[in-house]
């Protein structure tokens, strides 16, 4: 057969360059490897295999069968492989982490290590309300959030205190009628309030009022001694009530008495709307105190408010009581700046009385010299906690206030005691009827302290979240998350029968649930919630820093987190008005903020929300806590502009 000579032929040059020198392979062609697995036929027939699934090319082109061996070291290497792949990425990003300087700094460290050591006490009372998931305003924060926000949580206007009397009429009025009805309020009022101070209420009244105060406002906050205000009340019978400290507390245990309302009524209502541009009268719902309640509870505000210089300066514990008791006034009726000044000036008075008893040698006034060990000792606890916590609830949310001063007290009580049933010298009869009505307030209030510790040090803990947190840092973080959740644990635990409750979320509340039980539910939970919006944080700031594994354990966590929020929007009594009322509304707003965070983070694609779950009926919830804001938007504190923030954030 001839050759074709038509085909090409290399030329002299290039074969000599070829014998000469040995081709170089380029660097990005990848070398050709000994394949892992070969089929059965390609290995008999020493046949390069490509080991294709499920035929390989020869035994394709050969048409034969194609298989291979039961154990396959190809898939063997691919498995680990993938593993050594993903634990290799891991370090990566840690070294890469540690050498931008994203590593926590040393007291962070140092905080976050020091959990179960000396430092615990000073956690468990440290006020510290600046982390990114404490507060509105710090959540609004978050990356997923918009920085520019069209109205604020809490208008400057806020600050100051409520124009007092209020309008607590009905009746619709227009502009030109606004201030000639505005003055004859404040008139009438000023007759009721002259009226009062020369007739006091009836004694079946005072009475009636000294039973509601015990009943419904002691229970859940016990530093008013009962025989002490029966003492005095019993003076104000005989005597009228004085210019004195005494007269002062009464009447504040009159005031509040007198505005409360009945667990767990409903308290909205209709009433005709005000608006000047309404044409016709029109429906509205409010929360505001029915007018018969708030008409008599300013008459003794008003009395008390002329009595407070009294109150001020006595030297003894009384004088604490009382501005407490104006600060629980302030605050069932949604002032929370003036309700923080009155707690903090307690404080104040508080490290004055602590200061100069603290040596033993002062005596003390005579009302507190009896039984000074169990009694007045056990009451100077409680109000340096009542004290503590009710300045921080306000703080928490508004972290612009100065912080508590009491934090850093040398008082050495990490828990409060309370009098014994013998120290109040009752007949048998009598003191087992005592102990049965207050040994539950007692345990109720032991606990409610020791949630409030643990908030403090979950707060604590949280102060190492940033937006760039690193893989190191949120390990150590989740270790003491972890810590803090054994510890809460531990509490639910050690709690007694009476005060046990439905673990949520997986379990709901039952229909008859008293009412310091509920309130020890809905705590637990808020600690629960609290833990769990750290992961959430970190799975939305997270990045591609942490590793696969943090990303999955922390969104299992964050998860819960959303369904506690919903759990307890959909649970709470949202209506039931009680000094706590302002605090619920934001607490539940920071729920709406974390369920909208999840779903702008699962929506934006973020890597480490991957395994975030965001509950199907979280906007169904955000409405609803829509709705009892927009209820209680007419009584102030911000809570119309939280309303208004929550609609614009739905609709972004």
């Amino acid at each position: 057969m001839e050759e074709n000579n038509s085909l090409p032929r290399p030329t002299a040059v290039a074969m000599d360059t070829n014998s000469s020198k040995k081709r170089k392979r380029p660097k990005d062609v990848p070398s050709h490897t000994r394949i892992l697995a070969a089929c059965d036929a390609c290995r008999v027939s020493k046949t390069r295999c490509d080991s294709a699934r499920p035929t390989c090319a020869k035994c394709a082109e050969r048409g034969v069968g194609c298989h291979y061996p039961d154990k396959d070291p190809f898939s063997i290497f691919e498995t680990w492989g993938k593993k050594i792949l993903t634990a290799v990425e891991e370090q990566g990003r840690l070294l890469s982490s540690l050498g931008n300087g994203l590593q926590p700094r040393p007291e962070q460290m140092s905080r976050l290590l020091d959990m179960d050591g000396d430092n615990l006490e000073t956690m468990s009372r440290k006020d510290t309300p600046w982390t990114p998931i404490t507060g509105s305003d710090m959540i609004l924060g978050w990356s997923v959030f918009p920085q520019e926000r069209p109205v604020s949580t809490f208008p400057s206007s806020e600050y100051a205190e409520k124009p007092k009397p209020s309008d607590l009429g009905t009746c619709r009025v227009n502009l030109m009628m606004f201030a000639c009805k505005a003055m004859c309020l404040l008139i009438e009022t000023v007759r009721a309030t002259k009226k009062t101070e020369v007739s006091n209420p009836s004694p079946e009244r005072m009475f009636e009022l000294r039973d509601i105060y015990m009943s419904k406002i002691q229970g859940k906050n016990p530093i008013v001694d009962a025989d002490q205000l029966d003492a005095h009340i019993a003076y104000v019978l005989e005597n009228g009530f004085g210019w004195s400290a005494t007269s002062c507390l009464v009447l504040l245990v009159f005031a509040l008495a007198a505005v409360w309302g009945n667990y767990p009524d409903d308290e909205r209502r209709n009433i005709e709307s005000d608006e000047e541009l309404d044409l016709y009268p029109r429906q509205r719902v409010t929360m505001a105190v029915p007018d018969h309640r708030m008409r008599e509870s300013l008459m003794y505000i008003a009395m008390a408010q002329k009595r407070m210089s009294t109150a001020y300066l006595d030297d003894s514990l009384l004088g604490v009581v009382c501005f407490c008791l104006f600060g629980m006034w302030y605050q069932y009726n949604i002032e929370p700046i003036p309700g923080w000044k009155m707690f903090r000036t307690a404080s104040m008075m508080w490290e004055a009385y602590n200061l100069k008893h603290s040596d033993g040698k002062t005596q003390r006034p005579k009302q507190e010299e009896k039984s000074i060990d169990n009694v007045t000792q056990g009451l100077e606890q409680r109000l340096y906690w009542t004290c503590l916590k009710s300045e921080c609830e306000v703080r928490h949310e508004l972290n612009g206030l100065p912080s508590c001063t009491l934090q850093e007290s040398s008082f050495p009580y990490a828990l409060p005691t309370f009098p014994t049933i013998e120290s109040f010298g009752q007949s048998p009869v009598d003191s087992t009827r005592h102990e049965q009505s207050t040994t539950l307030s007692y345990y109720y209030y032991l606990a409610e302290i020791s949630l409030r510790r643990l908030l403090n040090r979950t707060r604590s803990a949280a102060t190492v979240l940033s937006p760039n947190i690193d893989s190191l840092t949120a390990s150590q973080l989740a270790d003491t998350l972890q810590k803090l959740e054994g510890q809460l644990q531990q509490w639910l635990d050690c709690l007694p029968p009476a005060l046990r409750f439905h673990i949520p979320p997986d379990s709901r509340p039952s229909p008859d649930e008293p009412e310091l039980v509920k309130l020890m539910r809905e705590r637990y939970a808020e600690v629960r919630e609290l833990l769990c919006r750290a992961y959430l944080y970190m799975c939305l700031h997270g990045g591609m820093r942490l590793t696969r594994s943090q990303v999955e354990t922390f969104g299992a966590h964050a998860s819960l987190g959303l369904r506690l929020s919903i759990y307890r929007i959909q649970t709470e009594n949202a209506f039931f008005r009680h000094p706590g009322s302002w605090g619920a509304c934001r607490v539940r707003f920071n729920h709406g903020l974390c369920l909208i965070a999840a779903f702008r983070g699962k929506q934006a694609g973020v890597e480490s929300a991957a395994h975030v779950v965001v509950p199907p009926q979280w906007r169904e919830c955000v409405g609803m806590v829509q709705e009892r804001l927009e209820t209680w938007g007419d009584q102030g504190g911000g809570i119309r502009e939280m309303a208004v923030l929550l609609d614009w954030l739905l609709k972004q």
